[in-house]
């Protein structure tokens, strides 16, 4: 039977209808596609770092080589060199195409994909993501940086992320820094510590966890097999992460993508980092955690132009799916 579930951050209700599902079989009719280490056609393949403008470059295993790339976005939409201007025309706002948009590409094989790769690869995902956040933050004009990685939903599978560089506050983000704000305000409580301490606590929606970090199918997914992994400990800000918890983190992460490539197949997915605004201190309402939507063919849960989700998975029975893949 169906149900309507309340997000404790969003304020957002979603309803969870297990009627509307279809056979877990079913899922899996977008089979793994053998590919090349090299796709001459992929433009991260044939990329040369001596002619291009490099941001940030890590080379671990060949010195003479390199292990993952930061560059600037070909054709970039937003731009650090760019004057800020706010004006307003009539009853709108309008500010300049201040900010940045990058690329990191996270290897130089291509089919070097999350469930297939090593701690060590994954971390350095996140110490690159650390990295541009520290010489990012520099720029006072910035408010905010828009991690987040597309695997397949964007017609490039070599393996990048992309970072956008915003001076405002994206509105999702926004919703839950003042929903977790006003939880605050009620319970002197941040929402997402109360959040690890209730899964925790029942179990039935924890997919792994280790010492640092719990992944978890939040209780009002809003999609299918959505994934959250969120620090056990309370900590406001990604970029304050220590080098044990980089570790962990790419622990928990390699072992949920293979979860959920057992489980799913080789299907697309995004995975957004949520962290707190570039130049807030240290914030005691809010929790930086990555959220992992699959997108899944034929069993999409259902978006409406008013913003209600409905999700034919219960977020129990997806937990109970992924802990049983491993």
């Amino acid at each position: 039977m169906s149900e309507y579930r309340k997000d404790p951050v969003l304020n957002q209700w979603v309803v969870i209808a297990p009627e509307r599902a279809v056979p877990y079989n079913l899922i899996k009719e977008n089979p793994e596609n053998e590919e090349k280490e090299f796709e001459p056609s992929c433009p991260f393949c044939a990329i040369n770092p001596e002619e291009t403008k490099v941001l940030l470059k890590y080379n671990i295993e060949d010195k003479n080589n390199w292990d993952l790339l930061v560059i600037p976005a070909p054709n970039p939409f937003l731009r650090v060199e760019t004057e800020l201007k706010k004006e307003a025309e009539g009853i709108y706002d309008l500010m300049s195409g201040t900010g940045a948009n990058e690329i990191i590409i996270e290897s130089p094989k291509h089919n070097e994909h999350i469930f297939k790769s090593n701690l060590n690869k994954i971390e350095q995902i996140f110490w690159a993501y650390r990295d541009r956040i520290l010489d990012l933050k520099k720029d006072i004009r910035l408010e905010y940086l828009l991690f987040y990685k597309e695997n397949k939903t964007n017609g490039i599978t070599h393996p990048h992320s992309k970072m956008i560089a915003t001076p405002f506050i994206p509105s999702m983000i926004e919703t839950e820094l003042l929903g977790a704000e006003d939880y605050f305000s009620y319970k002197d409580r941040c929402v997402f510590c109360d959040i690890v301490k209730q899964e925790l606590k029942d179990g039935i929606r924890v997919v792994s966890q280790n010492q640092e970090f719990v992944s978890i199918c939040p209780y009002a997914s809003r999609n299918p097999f959505e994934v959250w992994i969120i620090p056990k400990n309370h900590q406001s800000h990604f970029e304050m992460s220590s080098k044990n918890q980089f570790y962990h983190l790419a622990d928990i992460y390699l072992d949920t993508f293979k979860r959920l490539h057992k489980a799913l197949g080789n299907i697309p997915y995004l995975s957004v980092l949520h962290n707190s605004p570039i130049q807030e201190e240290s914030l005691e309402f809010y929790h930086w955690h990555i959220e992992i939507h699959p997108v899944i063919p034929l069993y999409q849960g259902e978006v409406f132009s008013a913003g209600l989700y409905v999700n034919p998975v219960a977020p129990e029975e997806a937990a109970k799916e992924l802990r049983e893949k491993i």
